[in-house]
């Protein structure tokens, strides 16, 4: 018998059990208030064999060549590859490069990471409301994480989930989760309906869903 692996329990407001890995491998478990915490470690069990393949998979990717955040290091951002320049500039911005300022390079690699975060928030935000309007969906509130066995989730209260890094993708296949978690307010399996709706709003969503497995190893910072 396998042994449970550690994991970080939050209870929150919810109906059902979900479980994620973070980027930095830390096993997170979301449970309803009330359900005990026996029914929760027998969850965590049946889905030893999901932790570890993406315990793993997290592993692998650390044990890539880390970002040097260095001039010339290479960033993705929207699905366009922008070089890192360190010059006398305010803030971070984009042009031709990714500007970093030269007086906050003592901690380049945290101010980046902050910019993607707001990036994400900003722009992700505004894709949610635009397809919501659109698609007559509604949704309760919009969070973001930084999970590395999905890009976004949709609870059975309507909350949505995605994960900050999704800001380096295309637009359109950040337009592709948004509307992905958006049926979820409909349908929260993934059958034949959910799908034939997903392809109503987006008619190549397999072509988007295709550039997230064959590009997810290269959103990281």
């Amino acid at each position: 018998m396998s042994t449970i692996p550690n994991f970080k329990l939050i209870r929150t407001i919810r109906k059902t059990l979900s479980i994620h890995v973070t980027h930095d491998g830390e096993v997170i478990v979301k449970a309803p208030i009330f359900i005990p915490s026996g029914v929760v470690r027998q969850f965590v069990g049946q889905k030893i064999d999901w932790i570890k393949k993406h315990v793993a998979k997290t592993q692998k990717l650390s044990a890539k060549k880390k970002k040097q955040y260095t001039e010339g290091e290479e960033f993705m951002y929207l699905g366009k590859t922008y070089k890192l320049h360190v010059g006398n500039f305010k803030e971070i911005s984009l042009t031709d490069t990714l500007n970093f300022p030269h007086s906050l390079v003592f901690r380049v690699g945290t101010e980046i990471k902050e910019w993607y975060v707001r990036q994400a928030k900003r722009i992700i935000t505004e894709r949610v409301k635009y397809h919501a309007d659109i698609m007559k969906a509604q949704y309760i509130n919009i969070k973001f994480s930084d999970t590395i066995s999905k890009w976004g989730s949709c609870t059975a209260e309507n909350s949505l989930q995605f994960n900050w890094r999704l800001i380096m993708a295309p637009i359109l296949v950040i337009d592709y989760v948004v509307v992905h978690e958006l049926v979820h307010t409909w349908d929260k399996n993934h059958g034949r309906k959910f799908w034939n709706k997903v392809s109503y709003y987006k008619p190549a969503y397999k072509q988007y869903r295709k550039w997230l497995n064959d590009h997810s190893r290269k959103l990281l910072i």
